[in-house]
């Protein structure tokens, strides 16, 4: 069966035999995501002939995924980002270098702690903000005899997390230099990027690239090497890496970005067509209370609200209506013949949060079979 999501594809998304799966149901069609693995290489390579998917370093909160994971490893990618949630899940699928992007409390250092004694095979990264972060950590690594590879966090303009531009060579100073840490550079995560036009995204790229180039030059300015620099999210990856790849930075650059893998209707109307929409939703109609409404058997707790009601659906001109926890009434035109037991595909509007609300997914091979009925969401909830 051919479903086509006109808003956001050319190309129908096929499910050959859409009774054999349970509604509702997340779906990851495996052509499409391979498509925006190769596109991401295509996107990097036309900036600078040299770069490669080795300069990622994916955020996995999109996908939360051991298999999804394993097929980047594959790619070419070697290095992840993640929260203290999914640090079990890398490590079971492989990845050999994580950094764990997250301010971390007494509870989550002693956890990660704990997996860097047992893995010594990998090599973890940590984030440092303010001084009470650095005090957390050296205070663990001396209980558990280890040391942290750490980057400096930088508040480049998201206004989050992170070190003043202004503070952040001095705070290095300060930090202990009794063996407990190894300095491994600066993240300068630039997540307010994803501005309506690509315009607005080069100016605010341009200011949070400023502000790194004042840290990495403080640190030049004192003959400190910085060894790697990570920054990016999926709406504005591009326009810093346009601006980047002029300037002879001394230290490995890598990218962060995380929703492009499955991407999302709320980023492809930022970025049309750069990515395609992977993950979908497959539901049918439960009901239909008059001629033109219908109601969906899903609900919020299975398509995250955050950022909007979903709003690409199979059926061309179909329109979320209202909606609750278990249910979506949705509108159609008149000339749509939508009837009880018709089967709906529904683009998120939100991919990450909407990964999160399930247990696991089905993975559609490029001919629509069902090729993985169950794939789990390894580190949905941890």
């Amino acid at each position: 069966m051919d479903f086509h999501l006109s808003n956001i594809s050319t190309e129908p998304y096929i499910i050959a035999e859409p009774q054999q799966i349970a509604t509702p149901r997340l779906l990851l069609f495996h052509d499409r995501l391979n498509n925006n693995i190769t596109k991401m290489g295509q996107l990097l390579k036309a900036v600078k002939p040299s770069y490669e998917l080795s300069l990622l370093c994916p955020h996995v909160k999109t996908h939360k995924s051991i298999w999804v994971t394993q097929q980047l490893i594959n790619a070419g990618v070697g290095f992840f980002k993640a929260t203290p949630n999914e640090v079990d899940m890398l490590v079971t699928a492989g990845a050999k270098k994580i950094f764990v992007s997250y301010p971390l409390l007494d509870h989550t250092a002693a956890r990660l702690a704990e997996l860097v004694k047992q893995n010594d095979h990998i090599k973890f990264y940590v984030q440092i903000g303010p001084p009470v972060h650095a005090k957390i950590l050296h205070s663990v690594a001396q209980k558990y005899d280890i040391f942290w590879n750490y980057f400096l966090d930088l508040d480049v303009g998201m206004g989050r997390t992170g070190l003043s531009v202004d503070n952040a060579f001095s705070f290095y100073r300060s930090i202990p230099s009794d063996g407990k840490f190894r300095f491994a550079g600066l993240h300068a995560y630039d997540g307010h990027n994803h501005f309506q036009t690509i315009k607005e995204r080069q100016i605010t790229a341009a200011r949070s690239i400023d502000n790194l180039l004042h840290v990495l030059e403080q640190f030049e300015h004192n003959s400190i090497r910085v060894e790697k620099t990570v920054i990016g999210g999926t709406p504005g990856f591009l326009e810093d890496l346009e601006i980047l790849s002029k300037i002879d930075l001394d230290s490995e650059l890598y990218l962060s970005p995380g929703t492009w893998i499955y991407f999302d209707t709320k980023y492809n109307s930022l970025m049309p067509g750069t990515f395609e929409v992977a993950a979908c939703i497959l539901a049918q109609i439960i009901d239909k209370p008059a001629y033109d409404r219908a109601t969906l058997n899903l609900g919020h707790k299975r398509w995250a609200v955050d950022q909007g009601p979903i709003e690409v659906f199979s059926v061309d001109g179909m329109k979320a209506l209202s909606w609750s926890e278990e249910h979506t009434v949705v509108g159609f035109p008149k000339h749509s013949k939508c009837d009880i037991g018709d089967y709906i595909l529904v683009a998120p509007r939100h991919v990450c949060p909407t990964v999160n609300l399930w247990e696991s997914f089905s993975i559609i091979s490029n001919d629509g079979k069902i090729e993985v009925a169950n794939s789990p969401v390894d580190a949905r909830n941890r």
